[in-house]
């Protein structure tokens, strides 16, 4: 069995060494090198994207869509109202998923990976496809913030105008607010997911078939550098 060392400065990587409980050849300990090494840096996306994503509750979305469908069913007809509280829902279906799916890799990785200090070929495909669904969930996301903003916008003063904060947490309140106000950060991570983009149009599986692959040759062609900061053994 072999482990991977990680030296750090100041949080920065700045080199690895591959060590074994028993006898190991060069070969074989650069070959472990490379499995280790790159689930290190997909476990790292991972819980520096999702898990600290999947904080965010889906009850910031169901809150005031809840509390806008109330509003309607005593004062009908307000098409501002109704189109903001479509899209809060669909906000807060897509965060649900996201939520679920991060729980389910992280049970998994907290039960098998850690317990047994192993990692196989499975847990290469999990860790890829939870990173291929945080791609595509953070995507549509972003698409439908961005396709939105203006009802979105138009759907906070229509709250405000018929005293519908009033009865939203506080703490709801302030996250749409800024949800709405970092639009331009938004723009800029759906730049970063024009991949995601592309195959957007096919469904689901293949979206996530594709992006499986793209994570991982992605990852495999950093590995040449990946491998000057090995210490032990040298390459």
């Amino acid at each position: 069995m072999y482990f991977l060392s990680i030296y750090k400065r100041k949080s920065k990587v700045k080199g690895y060494t591959v060590v074994s409980s028993s006898e190991f050849s060069k070969n074989d300990a650069i070959k472990a090198f490379e499995k280790l090494v790159l689930f290190t840096v997909f476990a790292n996306n991972y819980f520096s994207i999702g898990e600290q994503r999947a904080k965010i509750s889906e009850d910031y979305f169901y809150a005031p869509a809840y509390s806008i469908q109330d509003y309607l069913q005593i004062n009908n007809g307000n098409p501002i109202l109704e189109k903001g509280r479509e899209i809060l829902l669909k906000f807060g279906d897509l965060q649900k998923e996201f939520k679920v799916l991060i729980k389910q890799f992280s049970n998994h990785y907290d039960d098998h990976i850690l317990k047994t200090n192993k990692i196989d070929d499975d847990d290469f495909e999990r860790i890829t496809e939870v990173l291929a669904h945080i791609n595509r969930i953070q995507y549509l996301q972003g698409k439908t913030l961005l396709e939105n903003y203006s009802a979105l916008k138009m759907m906070e003063k229509e709250m405000q105008n018929t005293k519908i904060m009033l009865s939203i947490p506080k703490d709801n309140m302030i996250f749409l607010k800024e949800l709405l106000n970092g639009i331009k950060k938004t723009e800029d991570s759906i730049k970063d997911l024009e991949d995601q983009q592309k195959i957007s149009h096919l469904p689901t599986e293949e979206q996530i078939e594709i992006s499986k692959k793209s994570i991982y040759q992605a990852a495999l062609a950093k590995l040449p550098r990946y491998k000057q900061d090995l210490r032990y053994p040298k390459p």
